[in-house]
């Protein structure tokens, strides 16, 4: 186990207190708790952006596309996709 000193403001230090009081658990569970809770919710923030950064460049490249494939003018855009539309 690594051990790191972490110094905090008084009026924090008895909110800890008595929060880990209230739970019923030492200070420096209480601590461990909040920091793994903190570092999970961070790396799936993480992992949201990059599929955020992903589906960008997806659409990016699909405007990109249709930009070009209708450029000349006349173009039927129903045959740019694989699926039909529906039949009305």
């Amino acid at each position: 186990m690594t051990a790191y000193t972490v110094q905090i403001e008084k009026t924090l230090a008895e909110r800890l207190e008595r929060a880990a009081q209230t739970a019923k658990i030492s200070p420096v569970e209480l601590i461990t708790e909040c920091v793994t809770q903190h570092l999970d919710i961070a790396i799936r923030h993480l992992a949201l952006v990059e599929r955020l950064e992903a589906v960008d460049q997806g659409l990016l490249e699909l405007a990109t596309f249709v930009g070009e494939a209708t450029a000349g003018g006349d173009v039927d855009v129903s045959s740019l996709c694989r699926y039909s539309p529906p039949n009305v």
